[in-house]
């Protein structure tokens, strides 16, 4: 498996070149996608904490993975098997409210734990049971014609390509 992960945010070398080429989004987004890139990986006690919330345990792969790379953009986006592309996974904890995990929980909890999000703003999620799903932001449900993404988080990054 051969995949890097960048920052989720904008970076100071990010936001320089948006401003060279006129492009900058709104004030609040710049300032919060700047937040989101400063943002700290989350401490084992952390996610133990959390766990003890959620009600089951989190893949232990996922959790390293966190613990190393706090979420992130792919290098390999799409998911061999369907038409499914990731556009960055979900940071444990954000400044941006939008990719902070236990700030959208909430919303998502009856189907597992929210990881990553597409492009078209629906969502990849950790069921209960470790398989992973595809949450259809149209129907606010997992869409069961897509079935099982992956059996667990290791197979879904070894799909990435």
């Amino acid at each position: 498996m051969n995949i890097k992960f960048k920052k989720f945010g904008l970076s100071p070398d990010d936001i320089q070149q948006m401003k060279n080429y006129g492009i900058l989004p709104d004030k609040r987004t710049l300032q919060s996608l700047s937040k989101a890139y400063n943002s700290i990986n989350p401490s084992i006690e952390d996610i133990i904490e959390f766990q003890d919330k959620l009600g089951f345990k989190v893949d232990t792969d996922y959790v390293d993975f966190l613990l190393r790379n706090n979420g992130g953009v792919p290098s390999k986006v799409r998911i061999k098997g369907n038409k499914i592309v990731i556009d960055h996974f979900l940071s444990f904890k954000s400044d941006y409210k939008l990719n902070s995990i236990i700030d959208i929980y909430s919303d998502f909890q009856q189907y597992g734990l929210p990881i990553a999000n597409t492009p078209s703003g629906d969502s990849i999620i950790l069921s209960s049971d470790g398989k992973v799903r595809f949450f259809n932001h149209n129907i606010f449900s997992i869409d069961e014609e897509v079935g099982v993404i992956a059996n667990n988080f290791l197979e879904l990054l070894e799909k990435l390509y």
